[in-house]
């Protein structure tokens, strides 16, 4: 009799990741909306709507502050920022189930969509007002809000890896990581790295990994630890080719090619304020315990 029951239960066929899965498939619903509402604002509303909606730093309009993320140049522009965003905000949710924090990502997410652009677009024009005075330019598309999903996706990351290791270790990783994106953007816009800059950069690489493997001398681990330290490296390193594939796509080396400016000042705001606001709702607003599959 019990064998019977065991072989018709299907709570755990209703679950995965521990949460329910219809709560799971509504998240990725409302991220593929996000992608469909970008297709349909692009394909929908006339040229003339998109020039308004966008944000021109010669006629500051507050409004455009928000509207201009989700206006594209044209379709080649809308699909890269599309499959951007699909790509890291999938990514990113994944990592917020394993975590256990599907919560923290359903708070961040609409913070994302309102707040975000608002930042970046700010952000990028008081940058510019104060690098470029002169410049006067016209910034559109959702991509600072795909960098913003860059920095939480690596906060996300320290997030899980505090569930099994120290903060020290994971302190290194985080410092590894930001150190391996840096030396990726002195790459591309130095033009030639100098002696010393490469060094600096592989000196700091091999601290970081120093102090990962600081944390486990003089200690005695099983099996079982060496095996989730393999499965957790292979995760790691899966997540800092996709960030290293981000910068690559949002840092070009000339930003005013085939004459189209592309902001990087944008994109790198949203990468930093998008890792700020995500560390931000996760100590703000923590939920209680008994709100677990909400």
């Amino acid at each position: 009799m019990s064998d019977a029951s065991a072989g018709f239960d299907l709570s755990a066929d209703s679950e995965a990741f521990g949460y329910p899965r219809s709560s799971i498939a509504a998240d990725l619903a409302a991220i593929a909306a996000v992608g469909v509402a970008l297709l349909a604002v692009q394909l929908l509303l006339p040229v003339a709507v998109h020039d308004r909606l966008a944000f021109d730093h010669a006629a500051f309009d507050p409004v455009t502050l928000f509207t201009a993320a989700y206006v594209h140049a044209g379709t080649g522009h809308l699909l890269s920022n599309v499959g951007g965003y699909v790509s890291l905000s999938l990514v990113t949710y994944l990592v917020c189930l394993h975590a256990d924090r599907r919560a923290w990502f359903r708070r961040t997410f609409p913070a994302f969509l309102v707040v975000l652009p608002v930042a970046v677009n700010l952000t990028s024009y008081v940058l510019l007002e104060t690098r470029f005075p002169a410049a006067s330019p016209v910034s559109r598309g959702f991509s600072g809000v795909v960098a913003g999903f860059g920095g939480f996706l690596l906060v996300a990351v320290a997030v899980h890896l505090r569930r099994t290791y120290s903060r020290e270790t994971v302190f290194f990783v985080g410092q590894f990581a930001v150190l391996l994106l840096l030396g990726e953007l002195l790459w591309i816009y130095a033009g030639r790295v100098t002696v010393l800059e490469g060094a600096a950069v592989t000196v700091g690489l091999a601290l970081a990994v120093s102090g990962i493997a600081s944390r486990t001398r003089g200690r005695t681990y099983g099996d079982d630890h060496y095996r989730q330290v393999g499965v957790d490296l292979l995760y790691v390193g899966l997540v800092l080719a996709l960030l290293v594939w981000l910068v690559f796509g949002l840092f070009p080396a000339d930003p005013v090619a085939h004459g189209t400016f592309t902001n990087v000042f944008a994109h790198g705001a949203g990468f930093v304020e998008g890792g700020l606001l995500a560390a931000l709702t996760l100590v703000v607003f923590r939920p209680s315990s008994n709100n677990r599959f909400e």
